[in-house]
């Protein structure tokens, strides 16, 4: 769930100080590193112009720069509103207190002091793992509230996937027949694959039906067209408004016609079997 290799090497360090049982400092070494890695992790999630952004948002600082409660809440929600969120049935009522508690702990122990420097064993270890559990459940939480956007929206992906490529004909298609029509569309996989402070960008992918015409109209009236129903696989992005997470829109799709030209290993199947003559 971490961000980049820099987290990774963070969390690794810190849990490497606090296994060092005969450092003395061990507690406030590893409370420095995870106190640095929530902070990097908040940081990369929301950026400042990112957070003023959200609808949401509002001053509550002197110079203006987002609070850590709010950096918490647009790492999870990004722009949604808390109704919006509310609505998909997305729990984040204790966790931005739980982190400000975690938070203060690890403030507390990064600073050495004559009280923080030896603290009793099961207490430490109370804390750590308090500490670890609070990030996770963190990512936990934002990993629940965009399945939850893409439950909320399957059925809508479906309705939009098929609308885009009944409405536009696509080039990868159209060049392959003297007519082209979509029979069907079957969505594989979606996913949520950015929340910003305006919109919500997905990913689908499938399979898409085509029907492929060979011939011209009179071709067909003297028995001498050909039609083919084949089947290709495509991919799409498309966003939406994050006030209202099913108006797609600025759809941008591929359909992936290369087995058709042979390039798909040697035994697939011949399209040519399913030729139906007229």
């Amino acid at each position: 769930m971490l961000l980049d290799e820099f987290s990774r090497e963070v969390l690794k360090g810190s849990l490497m100080a606090y296994k060092a049982l005969d450092n003395p400092l061990r507690l406030s070494q590893f409370s420095t590193g995870i106190r640095e890695l929530i902070g990097h992790t908040l940081s990369t999630l929301a950026a400042d112009d990112e957070v003023k952004a959200s609808s949401w948002f509002v001053v509550e600082t002197p110079d203006g720069r987002p609070t850590r409660r709010q950096r918490v809440k647009f790492g999870i929600q990004v722009g949604m509103t808390d109704a919006a969120v509310a609505a998909l049935q997305v729990d984040t009522a204790e966790i931005d207190v739980a982190i400000r508690k975690v938070g203060d702990g690890l403030s507390k122990y990064t600073h050495v002091r004559p009280d923080t420097l030896k603290v009793d064993a099961d207490e430490a270890e109370a804390f750590a793992c308090e500490a670890v559990a609070t990030f996770l459940e963190f990512f936990e939480i934002l990993v629940d509230c965009r399945m939850s956007i893409r439950r909320a929206v399957e059925d809508s992906v479906d309705e939009h996937a098929l609308e885009v490529f009944t409405q536009d004909v696509y080039n990868e298609i159209d060049i392959l027949s003297t007519r082209s029509s979509v029979d069907a569309v079957r969505i594989e996989k979606s996913e949520v694959v950015a929340i910003g402070p305006a919109f919500i960008t997905y990913a689908v992918s499938g399979q898409i039906y085509v029907d492929l015409s060979y011939g011209s109209k009179s071709d067909f009236r003297n028995d001498m067209g050909a039609e083919i129903s084949t089947d290709f696989p495509f991919s799409m992005t498309t966003t939406a408004p994050v006030g209202n997470i099913s108006q797609f829109e600025n759809a941008s799709a591929r359909i992936d016609t290369s087995s058709w030209y042979g390039e798909d290993d040697d035994d697939g199947e011949d399209l040519f079997l399913k030729i139906t003559d007229y």
